[in-house]
Order: C-alpha cells, then structure tokens, then sequence
C-alpha cells in the first residue's frame, strides 16, 4: 500500500527486499539470490535449535552488507525508509548525501519497555541490553514510524524525542477478513492466532482454560507451535483445546469463533488483533499488544502475565453471550476506519511532510 499510494503522488520507488512473491511491476530487487531462503533458516535455529543463536544480528548484518553494494546511485531518491536498524547502511548513505532523510520503521517495542516480571519470564534476566546495531542507528535516523503509543514509549525511554516519532497504526484487509453468521447459544469458542510461543502468552491463556472447566466450550489455537509451549499442550484433548496449525485460510475460520484471546507480553500492533476484530470478534488482549481496541467497548484490557484476568473476561463473554455480538459489531465498525489503503496513505503523508 505504501508504494500503490508513493507511485499515485508521483514519487519514484526503489525496493530492496529480502523476497517476493510478485513484484507488481515495481522497482524491486532481491538484496542478493536466495536472500529469503537465506533468512528463514537463520531464523529458524533459535527456535528449534538453540534459543541463544543471535539471529536477528547476523541476518541484520548480511542484509546490510549487501544492502551497501546495491544502494550506488541515491539522485531522486530523497528519502530511506528502512524496517530494520541499519547503522553502517545509513552511515554509508549520510555520507554520499546528507541532505537524505531515514525513516525508520519501528514494528515491534524495543525490549527495554518491558517490567521485570516481563523479562524474567521472557529471558531468565532482570536487565535487558538493546542490540548495539539498535542504538549505533539513532544518529543517523530523522524520524520514526510506530504503530503503537506502546512503541512510541519504548523508544522515548531510549532517549528517542517524542517529536520525531509518528503513530500509524497497521491496517487489515476489511474483504478478506470479515464476519458471518453463527450460533451465539452453542458450542463457545475462543480463539487464538499467531505463533504460539511464550512471548504471545501462550502457557496463560492455556492454564486458565484449563482452570475454567468450561462447558460446551472449545479453543481453538492457529499458528506454528513453538518447542518451547509444546509441554503446555500435551493433555489439549482432555480440555478440549484444538490446535489447527498454520493455515492459509484463517480468514475462513477466525470468524467462526465467538471471542478471541491474545495476552502477548511484547508486540508492536498485533496484526492478528486487527484481523479478529475484522471478524467481528471481541478481543481479550494486553496494553503490550499494541492493539486499537478499547478497554470495556471492542473488548478488554488486560495485564500480562495474568490468568486470573484471562479467565474473568473469557467468563464474562461465556456467562453474557448477548454481549458477543454487542462488543463484536463495534470492533467490525472501528477495524473499518483501519485499511491498509488509509496505512499507505498516512506513510506517505509523512514522507511529504519531513521532505
């Protein structure tokens, strides 16, 4: 959406990507072959086979060492928006033009923001060091684009000027994700979406279905299952907790849930909350997540790391069924202002204001 909408305006366009499906005849280039293949597997080892493999540093490295060979002619090009910390990229590119504006993308809070608790459950430690790629960044950078007042303050606590940080929520596709009918008085089902890992909150939404005992009530968990939670599942029969996977068409069976549930313990701006709201679906999720929805209207916010909270409000919607389609109508209406055309447009807004 972010280029449909810079081509519109009349703005040239220059991609470098990791991979791509289909690129829809723009200006795109792969930073080097097999860069998607490349990046997955380096992703994948700290999650299946060492936790403390830094990942995220290596491939930050490759993608910039590459990135630097393919950026040679900058005439035209006014502005570098980036979605990952760059700092020898941005070096190189201040000094062939200074005049250039970064803008830097900021998807996920910085770890930094979490409390104690957070991290001790997360990582085993107390004190969380920022990668030093991060902070060797803020230099260069002129301004930051957040989806989330939770990640704008993340970066103020870095030192990072609240004026040169922009808010702009993510979006969703209203056609794809939408709702349809269903029987509020049968079966209750909960929903879950995303990987299921301990930093989505996974072993608390688990312990307190558990501890519920619903009857007639079923979750239902979408998404790649980490090694990590599989402990979490291994008697999901005996509570009737579905875990479906990953799935291509989770547009077809989010909305056929009654609520959804996401207590994540660090995000930027959950997409998957965008998507159930989409669904018309009430959403049970943490001020970490990021989310849109307001407390107590499209659904409710909780505290991390809270089971007792997680099972107060799934009862609340099992014990008030009239309210499901109450708080789900409203989340359908708000998501509706949340496009990923409107996205595009407030990016690109942005450009034209620091340039």
């Amino acid at each position: 959406p972010i280029v449909e909408e810079a081509i519109k305006r009349g703005y040239n366009h220059y991609i470098i990507c990791r991979g791509y499906r289909n690129n829809r005849g723009y200006n795109l280039r792969q930073v080097f072959p097999f860069a998607d293949k490349v990046m997955k597997a380096l992703t994948a080892i700290p999650i299946f086979i060492d936790k403390d493999f830094p990942a995220e540093n290596i491939k930050n490295y490759i993608f910039e060492y590459f990135a630097i060979k393919r950026i040679k002619n900058l005439e035209g090009y006014p502005i570098i928006h980036s979605w990952d910390f760059l700092p020898n990229l941005y070096r190189s590119i201040k000094e062939r033009n200074s005049g250039i504006k970064i803008i830097q993308d900021v998807p996920m809070a910085l770890p930094s923001i979490l409390n104690e608790r957070e991290r001790l459950y997360l990582w085993g430690r107390r004190d969380i060091e920022i990668p030093s790629y991060i902070t060797a960044s803020f230099p260069y950078i002129n301004s930051f684009v957040v989806p989330s007042n939770f990640v704008k303050r993340s970066l103020i606590k870095e030192g990072i000027d609240k004026d040169k940080i922009f808010v702009v929520p993510f979006g969703v596709d209203i056609n794809r994700f939408k709702p349809v009918e269903k029987d509020y008085s049968g079966t209750f089902k909960v929903a879950f979406s995303g990987n299921v890992n301990l930093r989505k909150g996974i072993p608390f939404l688990i312990k307190a279905w558990k501890e519920l005992k619903l009857e007639d009530a079923q979750l239902n968990i979408y998404g790649i299952v980490y090694p990590e939670v599989k402990k979490y599942l291994t008697d999901r029969e005996k509570y009737n907790i579905r875990v479906h996977g990953f799935l291509r068409d989770i547009d077809r069976e989010l909305p056929k849930n009654h609520i959804y549930v996401f207590p994540s313990i660090l995000e930027g701006s959950a997409k998957s909350t965008y998507e159930a709201m989409a669904c018309g679906l009430p959403v049970i999720t943490t001020e970490n997540s990021g989310s849109i929805v307001e407390d107590g209207r499209e659904g409710f916010i909780i505290p991390t790391l809270d089971v007792e909270s997680i099972k107060e409000k799934i009862l609340f919607f099992y014990e008030n069924r009239e309210k499901i389609k109450e708080f789900g109508e409203r989340a359908r209406k708000k998501v509706e202002m949340y496009t990923w055309g409107e996205y595009g447009r407030n990016i690109v807004d942005i450009y034209e204001l620091i340039s």
